[in-house]
């Protein structure tokens, strides 16, 4: 819907960037009223005593409201560029469809059976799962649902501790580690992508991250160095952080020249 608007000679519309990113915000609201309909809708059933009708219609429109709020907001957030590839696209598709249903049930919240009601209420907690979990994977990155299960792996220490040789075997590690969850196909923040060695040379939307034989001019290594609380500092705060062995591999690389063979 957002996408098919005009956009200003300049480019888009800073109060646009404001609405989208307002879905962090909205999205939980019909998250949380989903589960507690069901609840007082199927848990009435249980009990034989029937849900209160006004509380069911209530809860109903809240939620289908809400839905259709995160959907206006989650498609103009889609256009900011920092997100794309198939992990949006299934996440887009899933989330329209879980705002479809919660408004399809609360259109049939008004019938007097329950039946097609209960039906597309269940139907929308299934949507919640695929609509949740690609967006948590736009925002963690790929595995975050799974990734306490993973074994626990140590910094690459061998790989620091050896002189740098070849860009996969010793940089590219560091960087899936600590860096591409944020800069991946899926979600290029910064317009930056670091899961590839074109992406690396590429740089992003501020320009090279990676300038050759000067690690103290290389954005990549810079920011590390930052102090954590530093709005500039990366990994974000909260996130995997690079080693004093890992950055120091890093400076290694690049002062060597960043060579990708």
């Amino acid at each position: 819907m957002f996408a098919m608007l005009p956009l200003p000679a300049d480019g888009p519309s800073p109060w646009l960037a404001v609405f989208g990113r307002c879905h962090l915000l909205v999205l939980h609201l019909p998250l949380g009223l989903l589960p507690a309909l069901a609840l007082l809708e199927f848990g009435g059933a249980l009990l034989r005593r029937p849900a209160p009708r006004g509380a069911v219609l209530a809860l109903a429109w809240l939620g289908a409201l809400g839905g259709a709020a995160a959907i206006a907001t989650g498609l103009a957030l889609a256009g900011d560029g920092d997100h794309a590839g198939q992990a949006l696209e299934r996440h887009r598709l899933s989330a329209i469809a879980f705002g479809a249903l919660l408004c399809l049930a609360a259109l049939l919240a008004f019938l007097p059976g329950r039946l097609p009601f209960r039906v597309a209420l269940l139907l929308a907690c299934g949507a919640a799962v695929p609509a949740g979990h690609f967006g948590a994977t736009l925002t963690h990155g790929a595995g975050f649902l799974t990734a306490p299960l993973a074994p626990r792996r140590g910094p690459p220490v061998a790989a620091a501790a050896a002189p740098p040789g070849t860009f996969a075997a010793t940089v590219q590690p560091i960087l899936d580690r600590t860096c591409v969850s944020c800069h991946n196909p899926d979600k290029h923040k910064g317009q930056l992508l670091l899961s590839t060695p074109e992406g690396v040379r590429a740089g992003g939307e501020n320009g090279p991250v990676v300038v050759p034989g000067k690690p103290e001019s290389s954005p990549l290594v810079v920011r590390c160095g930052l102090p954590v609380d530093d709005e500039d500092h990366m990994p974000p705060e909260g996130k995997p952080q690079p080693t004093a062995d890992e950055v120091a591999v890093l400076r290694a690389w690049i002062a060597q020249g960043a060579r990708f063979d």
